[in-house]
């Protein structure tokens, strides 16, 4: 099964994004790209504090715990996020200084 799902991670453009910044200025999509680069951190962040709090617990409980599935959560939003910024960076086609 992990087979499958690698398989299926081919690097990923998010088309809307492409197409909402077509006409805006590098300027903007620097901008942009900061402020994706300084969220990506905080989320970065807040997903290992997270996972520091789930390792704590109990991993024989039959029920998931709260601590987990939050842990779980922050770690989607952060490679979500991940996505649009790295199609900003592919946009922008550098890494800005922040």
């Amino acid at each position: 099964m992990d087979r499958e799902r690698n398989d299926i991670t081919a690097e990923i453009d998010l088309r809307p994004i492409v197409g909402l910044l077509s006409n805006e200025p590098d300027q903007v999509i620097e901008i942009l790209t900061i402020d994706a680069i300084k969220k990506h951190r905080m989320l970065v962040d807040r997903a290992e504090r997270l996972f520091q709090i789930a390792q704590g617990g109990d991993s024989d409980a039959k029920e998931p715990r709260e601590a987990h599935i939050a842990y779980l959560e922050a770690t989607i939003e952060m490679h979500a996020q991940m996505s649009a910024l790295t199609t900003l960076l592919t946009i922008l086609g550098r890494t800005p200084k922040v």
